[in-house]
């Protein structure tokens, strides 16, 4: 079967529906290819018996870049955070401590002894550096002491990549901090200088949770332009005719020509695709990208189970207090409709660049972990009324020192096969938010070059 579409599409995440739905209002005809069952790449939500728990982004934070119109255009209805989720803990010395929200909250929050506390007042003053690619931890240390790199950043890259500070680029992974630096010459003159001008961000997420989005997406555009269960079998490149591309799917052999195609799959499958010999000889430093394995355990109480009042967003745990989790979030209390009344609901992030032994074992045994871990710190007592877990082997791409010689890498390939597009986590951003912009920003390039 011989199919005719302007744009083909290789992975049915988020990425790869976003850029697929934006061409598709563009006025072209894209083709989604996906090798799961399943559209929704590491969106998973799992709906039972009043509880809704997320495997993978638990939420999504808005700005003003057009990715809730987007959302809005499909149907998709948003759900608003509640107040409480402004609120955010830390482990310290055993137990959850509110965490300090700017600079204020860092002079006055017990977390940080007094000498680094004071350090954290001389940052307008530190020194800068000449490195161009400075790990995380080097640049919070210089600028605002260790105290603040072990108890506030650790954490906090924990919590976001699952990653290790000294390992992950500044400029990479948190730009913000990075152009902030440049242009200011201190974080805390940026953040006045800012002041209202800021972007207003929103927490959201949706009534039947974060599938809400790729199940919106994959509606709008059909059976006939997505296809699971497609096994890749061949892609070829002819600059005279674009790419083509055969797979098998519901037991027959298909194929299809575009002159477009957008790589959606995440680069640690890259060596399993068919690409051509020069495509993939010229990708395979991707092949080796770190991405830390994640196994995500939600856990529902009945209210009475858990002392904790979980009123904030969650808790992040330090390596220096040598937890089995990286973190817990309080979806129940974040947004409504996560639990039946009177229960409550608790995600858990095991592994990650910390503790990737700990993924290892069976569900029991990772259940056993968090369990623990949460009667210790939350005070939940008792078996738990509802159990979920998701493990991803290769959970997120670590932007780490260097990272920015593979994304050149992505640069000069496009440049050098025409018509090839890469869109994803692993490019510009891994928050998810992030993936549907850049894939609508792929989709514009796209169309651009078409019209």
């Amino acid at each position: 079967m011989m199919q005719k579409p302007d744009v083909l599409v290789l992975g049915a995440g988020p990425a790869g529906l976003a850029a697929a739905v934006a061409l598709l209002q563009g006025g072209l005809e894209p083709l989604v290819l996906e090798s799961a069952v399943r559209a929704g790449g590491s969106v998973a939500t799992h709906r039972e018996n009043g509880f809704i728990a997320e495997g993978g982004p638990n939420s999504l934070l808005l700005e003003n870049d057009g990715t809730e119109d987007f959302l809005r255009q499909l149907g998709i209805v948003i759900l608003e955070a509640n107040p409480v989720a402004k609120k955010r803990f830390l482990v310290c010395r055993g137990r959850p401590v509110a965490a300090p929200s700017g600079p204020i909250g860092a002079i006055t929050t017990p977390l940080l002894g007094f000498l680094e506390k004071l350090r954290v007042l001389g940052e307008p003053f530190a020194r800068t550096s000449t490195d161009p690619d400075e790990s995380v931890a080097a640049f919070a240390r210089r600028r605002l002491g260790a105290g603040v790199v072990t108890r506030l950043v650790d954490p906090m890259i924990a919590g976001v990549y699952a990653g290790d500070a000294e390992k992950l680029s500044v400029r990479q992974a948190l730009p913000r901090l990075y152009e902030m630096e440049q242009r200011y010459g201190s974080l805390l003159f940026a953040g006045l200088s800012k002041g209202r001008a800021a972007p207003r961000r929103r927490m959201v997420n949706f009534p039947g949770g974060m599938a809400d989005i790729p199940d919106g997406m994959a509606r709008f555009l059909d059976a006939t332009r997505l296809q699971t269960s497609a096994a890749v079998r061949t892609i070829e490149h002819n600059p005279g005719s674009g790419w083509t591309v055969t797979w098998d799917a519901a037991g027959e052999r298909r194929c299809a020509t575009a002159r477009f195609l957008v790589l959606a799959v995440p680069p640690w499958n890259w060596s399993a695709l068919p690409l051509p010999v020069a495509l993939g000889d010229h990708l395979r430093p991707w092949h080796d990208v770190s991405a830390p394995p994640v196994s995500v355990i939600s856990l529902g109480f009945t209210r009475e189970q858990v002392a904790h009042p979980l009123d904030g967003f969650g808790v992040l745990a330090p390596a220096i207090e040598h937890r089995n989790v990286l973190g817990v979030l309080f979806p129940s209390s974040l947004f409504q409709g996560r639990a039946p009344d009177g229960h409550v609901l608790l995600t858990s992030f095991v592994g990650g660049c910390r503790q990737p032994e700990l993924t290892r074992g069976d569900a029991g045994t990772q259940i056993g972990i968090v369990r623990k871990e949460l009667e210790t710190l939350l005070g939940a007592r008792g078996e738990p009324v509802f159990t979920s877990i998701r493990h991803w082997p290769r959970a997120i791409p670590q932007y780490n020192i260097g990272y920015g010689n593979l994304r050149a890498l992505l640069d000069s390939a496009e440049a050098n096969f025409s018509g090839l597009h890469f869109c994803g986590g692993y490019r510009n951003g891994i928050a998810l938010p992030k993936t549907i912009r850049n894939a609508l920003d792929c989709a514009e390039k796209i169309l651009a070059t078409a019209h």
